[in-house]
């Protein structure tokens, strides 16, 4: 269901944007720039999350000092959606899903790869500590985010339908670049992070829930051996220390980050948020911020894991069943710790590239 639908029974409060405008060109942004026609809504915004409201075209404006905004996603079905779109002074022109035209009630008429429109995705979210029950709209129009964004949505929605409950997720920018042609690009990606601990919202039996795709094959067998020596969270109190951590662990999370596709800039934001914006460098981590450390990676691997099952089993269920029968993932669900779903994400990596099309 496109998100211009959930709008009529989810009143829009306002937008969350990734960039502004100076003049007729476009510039992105190191923060969020939330818009709203309500200027006491963005007021209770700024309060919490830092910046300064201003009018801004018949409304107002504000792009906060904070780094990520809480958010809590909706269960419902239809407050995520992807279209090719183009768009003219008079409105949208096109809208499709690869296939077939949805605008113009026609088959979709652009060549694969020679696209006229560019992929939109669209996400609606509330803000919970602002006091309203009005959406939050975030659009982009990068090809990353269109990847990335409706995993995360996916992989929360079924988090909370196990858990019958919301799951506590934050909203922040990812700043990258890529290189083509010997040209660098910067550019913004919105990216979506769970905020729990994983034994938290893994702690409740799976319900059921729609099928992603089924799959009639058995999963492969995992040949990657999973190191035993990591330091894992401990449950023990965090030690207060100043003292930095040893080169090995630094090492050791370097390469683990490297198996798991967290790329250096996710790295350096990780450590940012573990130390309270202290430094960005895992050489100054203190040893007493070496738990939280790999807390928030075993998080962040654990809904890469949640996404990579969604594509290969029907059911949360079916997947923690096959898991299950593989060395060393015996144990309880939520028991699991990072050498665990390291396996897990090797596991269902090997399985994805096996059944792929």
């Amino acid at each position: 269901m496109p998100i211009i639908d959930t709008q009529r029974r989810l009143s829009e409060i306002g937008r969350i944007r990734l960039g502004e405008r100076q003049g007729n060109r476009p510039v992105k942004l190191d923060n969020f720039r939330l818009t709203s026609s309500i200027e006491g809504v963005l007021l209770k915004v700024a309060a919490l999350y830092g910046g300064n409201v201003t009018p801004w075209e018949n409304q107002f404006q504000v792009t906060i000092t904070a780094s990520e905004i809480p958010i809590v996603i909706p269960s419902y079905p239809g407050i995520f959606s992807e279209w090719y779109e183009q768009w003219s002074g008079g409105g949208v022109q096109k809208r499709c899903d690869g296939s077939t035209d949805e605008h113009r009630q026609c088959p979709c008429d652009c060549i694969p790869g020679q696209r006229d429109c560019k992929p939109i995705s669209r996400l609606s979210v509330w803000l919970p500590e602002i006091n309203t029950l009005g959406v939050w709209m975030l659009s982009s129009t990068g090809y990353n985010a269109n990847a990335e964004l409706g995993g995360a949505v996916l992989t929360v929605q079924d988090l909370e339908q196990r858990l019958q409950r919301p799951v506590k997720t934050s909203l922040r920018l990812s700043q990258r670049k890529k290189i083509t042609g010997g040209k660098t690009f910067l550019f913004s990606v919105p990216v979506i992070e769970i905020r729990e601990a994983a034994q938290a919202v893994l702690e409740a039996p799976a319900a059921p829930r729609f099928a992603v795709r089924a799959i009639e094959a058995a999963p492969v067998a995992i040949t990657a051996p999973v190191p035993d020596d990591i330091p894992l969270p401990q449950e023990e109190p965090r030690d207060t220390s100043n003292n930095v951590i040893a080169e090995n662990f630094q090492k050791q999370i370097l390469i683990s980050c490297r198996e798991v596709a967290i790329d250096d800039e996710e790295r350096h934001e990780m450590i940012t948020n573990v130390t309270e914006g202290r430094t960005n460098s895992i050489k100054e981590l203190y040893e007493g911020e070496l738990p939280k450390m790999w807390e928030r990676m075993t998080t962040t691997l654990m809904a890469k894991c949640t996404s990579l099952m969604n594509q290969i089993w029907p059911s949360p269920m079916a997947a923690y069943e096959a898991l299950h029968k593989e060395p060393g993932l015996e144990s309880e669900v939520n028991a699991w710790q990072w050498k665990h779903w390291l396996q897990v994400y090797l596991f269902c990596d090997a399985t994805s590239w096996e059944f792929k099309e």
